[in-house]
């Protein structure tokens, strides 16, 4: 069945009678106006609702005002969590062109031996490198200028160039096809194994793709989950039975993820904005707790210790 169209003042009624409170209508047609309605409400309302009760009701005291705060939040932490992203994504970029071209030379990356072409492997490498020449022709036919500039010079491009326009997906794909040694000599640059960054890389693409198209990332359900590490152990995520019920699949596994791959100084940055965030939402809600949002996050009560682990 089709949805029916519905100005602000029947969206507003609506609103009403699942008992929202509007503490002031003129702001409360301006936030409907100025943000979709579906993105906003359908989007951020669900730990508002009163689950008690079979009709969908909000929480008595419920305001829009405080369902805005988590939006802005959420909006705000997505800023911060890809600047940091695109920081790792760089590092990777280097290292990545400069292990695959120190053994292979920069130019080679589309002969399909030079990776692990193995049985299973064959017909995917084949359609990656595909894409590759795909993604080159694109940038071409777009006037990437530094793409025009070695085609037309060279007839060529350069891997440390190439790894600068593909997608942190396609990124995560080459390096995933590498051989073994290749893979292991980039993962110990991080000190950890090349199986746990596989994991890492695709966990931050989707992260760095949900960013960039302004998706809501809160409470973000991970594709792949994260090996236990060192913090999940300080920080007493580890239970009797060896089991971690948090910080695997959701929000505070990226923050594990950049404490481990980010250097000291640039995480420090970083988790200290994220928790000023948090303080700020903290203070806007009336109806709920931060806590509530922090579980739905994955964060533990003690997220803060990680700051100086």
């Amino acid at each position: 069945m089709n949805k029916e169209f519905k100005t602000i003042n029947e969206q507003i009624n609506i609103l009403k009678n699942k008992n929202l409170d509007i503490k002031d209508l003129v702001n409360a047609k301006l936030l409907l106006t100025n943000n979709n309605y579906y993105y906003l409400i359908n989007g951020y309302k669900d730990l508002f609702i009163d689950k008690t009760n079979k009709k969908e009701t909000f929480l008595k005291g419920t305001n829009l005002e405080e369902i805005y705060n988590l939006y802005e939040f959420d909006r705000k932490i997505r800023v911060i969590f890809l600047e940091y992203i695109l920081l790792i994504e760089r590092k990777i970029d280097t290292y990545i062109a400069y292990e695959f071209s120190k053994n292979y030379g920069y130019k080679n990356y589309l002969i399909p031996n030079n990776f692990n072409y193995i049985n299973k492997n064959k017909e995917l490498i084949n359609k990656f490198l595909n894409d590759i020449n795909l993604e080159i022709s694109h940038q071409y036919k777009n006037s990437n200028k530094m793409i025009i500039h070695y085609i037309d010079t060279y007839n060529y491009i350069p891997l440390w160039v190439l790894v600068r326009v593909l997608s942190f997906g396609k990124v995560s794909k080459f390096y995933s096809f590498m051989k073994d040694k290749e893979q292991n000599d980039i993962s110990r640059k991080f000190n950890i194994q090349s199986k746990a960054f596989k994991i890492y890389l695709m966990n931050l693409g989707n992260i760095r793709n949900i960013c960039a198209h302004d998706e809501k990332l809160y409470d973000v359900v991970l594709t792949k989950r994260i090996h236990i590490t060192e913090y999940h152990k300080k920080l007493g995520l580890i239970k009797k039975d060896s089991k971690v019920l948090n910080a695997t699949r959701d929000l505070f596994s990226i923050v594990i993820i950049l404490k481990i791959l980010l250097e000291q100084e640039n995480f420090y940055i970083f988790y200290k904005k994220l928790i000023e965030e948090i303080e700020i939402l903290g203070k806007n809600l009336t109806t709920i707790s931060i806590n509530k949002v922090l579980y739905r996050m994955g964060f533990p009560k003690n997220y803060k210790k990680l700051l100086n682990l």
